[in-house]
């Protein structure tokens, strides 16, 4: 499943080299990011902090996700965990962003699972005859409605990683 999500793009992963140390990124990391466990708030977008992100970090793992504001709509899923790993002068971050939820799934078969039945009850319906505009309408509909939700996942994981990357080597020149 998660090789099938690599290819549309839904998981990204990345690699990212900053010349700093494990125990000052990590520090810097503290600062930046709000302790959380990364749980549903429904009030989140109501609390107020100068930092983007929120998450956690441990010895060599962590999470984070963009803190959500209200009427915000960039980053509603994204997700990104990594390792920290030390070379030399060199620490080396590999991240995983994910913005697939396994709630997703059930948005996607209910939605084949609707139009599937409309077409269908639509081939073995010999009483009414439906007009054919009606067909070509319902797959551009159809198409809208599934291709519609793929860009925009696509794009949040991209801007997250082209964001991330960006954040990090900003906070490792900032002080």
């Amino acid at each position: 499943m998660n090789d099938f999500l690599r290819k549309i793009n839904f998981i990204k992963d990345i690699v990212i080299q900053l010349p700093v140390s494990k125990i000052d990124f990590i520090e810097k990391f503290r600062i930046n990011v709000d302790e959380s466990n990364l749980s549903y708030e429904p009030f989140e977008v109501f609390q107020s902090s100068t930092n983007e992100y929120k998450g956690y970090i441990e010895n060599n793992y962590f999470e984070l996700k963009k803190r959500r504001k209200l009427f915000d709509m960039n980053y509603p899923f994204a997700k990104v965990t990594g390792e920290l790993t030390q070379e030399n002068d060199q620490l080396i971050i590999n991240a995983e962003i994910s913005c697939f939820r396994k709630r997703m799934i059930l948005f996607l078969v209910g939605i084949l699972l609707f139009y599937s039945l409309f077409f269908i009850s639509m081939a073995f319906n010999s009483e009414n005859k439906i007009p054919f505009f009606i067909v070509p309408f319902l797959l551009v509909h159809m198409s809208l409605m599934i291709g519609a939700p793929y860009f925009i996942i696509r794009k949040i994981v991209n801007k997250m990683a082209y964001d991330l990357e960006r954040d990090f080597h900003y906070w490792v020149t900032k002080y």
